[in-house]
């Protein structure tokens, strides 16, 4: 579910954290890396979740409207959205029921305003009021018209992003993964794993984040010797930190990590550092990887298993 990319995120966070707090304390960054993992998963049922607290508030006001004395609109009295296909094998989804009691999901039900500005937002939108206008649809329709409704509708909606922010500071860089997650379990509700159960696919990738962290701390003053040595005009109080980062982070995965092969490692951080730190970093980074990797390659320092490469 989570990805390689995703965790190496986390632990350049938690590196930097460190580096900023001018400290070794290696404990509090692997719990943080644990957590912030955990809070991933938590951000995906939660969303999920979204999608149940909607249809309550939604079918209770399509109630209310039923019972006016003065005839309603017939949008808000039409209830072809509650008996959407795809939605009612989320909300009778046995692993989202497992999950939320697991859990103890409250956030919506502690921010319900939050619930009835997307339900305002959703049944004012043209994509449902066109919806209500279709007659008899079948489950592929209506997967696909909540796809495009959470990617048209919920997703961009600036309130949910306030909601995340509110509730989970992490969440906000978790967000763009889960709601691509969100929208191919959505795609795929009526398949046997449609939600997912586990946070990591495999105990390789569990074990990983915490690994580069740990060999990225304890041969920090080795990896920056590497990179000195390398770079005669190397000033490291003109370096960013966050550039140091993610290329001790790259280079602990050269020499430390057998099964990444070299190209993966170096196109991740490239990646990396395009979202997250400055125009340049990406060309610094690339150059100066670029000739460890030579230079070491030459040394044999560099071994990569052919077996079993990710």
């Amino acid at each position: 579910m989570i990805t390689r990319r995703h965790l190496r995120t986390k632990v350049m966070q938690a590196i930097y954290a460190q580096q900023l707090a001018k400290t070794d304390d290696s404990a509090s960054g692997e719990s943080w890396i644990v957590q912030s993992s955990q809070d991933f998963y938590l951000l995906y049922i939660t969303m999920l979740d979204m999608f149940c607290e909607v249809h309550s508030c939604g079918y209770k006001l399509y109630q209310k409207n039923l019972k006016k004395h003065l005839p309603a609109h017939a949008n808000e009295v039409n209830p072809k959205f509650f008996d959407n296909k795809a939605l009612k094998l989320l909300l009778e989804h046995p692993v989202l029921a497992a999950q939320r009691a697991k859990h103890k999901l409250k956030y919506w039900q502690k921010h319900d305003e939050y619930v009835r500005l997307i339900w305002d937002a959703i049944s004012t939108s043209e994509l449902y009021q066109e919806y209500l206008t279709q007659g008899s649809t079948t489950l592929e329709q209506d997967k696909q018209f909540l796809v495009m409704l959470f990617t048209n509708v919920i997703a961009p909606f600036d309130r949910l992003s306030e909601f995340i922010e509110e509730v989970n500071i992490s969440w906000v860089d978790d967000i763009p993964l889960v709601n691509t997650i969100l929208k191919n379990s959505l795609s795929n509700m009526d398949a046997p794993k449609a939600l997912h159960t586990e946070l990591y696919k495999n105990d390789d990738d569990r074990a990983f984040s915490l690994a580069l962290f740990q060999k990225t701390t304890d041969n920090k003053s080795e990896l920056i010797n590497e990179i000195i040595s390398r770079t005669p005009n190397w000033d490291p109080e003109r370096i960013a930190e966050l550039d140091l980062v993610l290329m001790l982070m790259a280079l602990t995965e050269l020499l430390y990590f057998p099964s990444i092969p070299v190209n993966v490692t170096i196109n991740e951080y490239l990646e990396i550092a395009k979202e997250y730190a400055t125009p340049k970093s990406s060309m610094f980074i690339n150059g100066v990887l670029d000739k460890l990797v030579k230079e070491l390659t030459a040394q044999k320092r560099i071994r990569k298993n052919v077996r079993g490469l990710q």
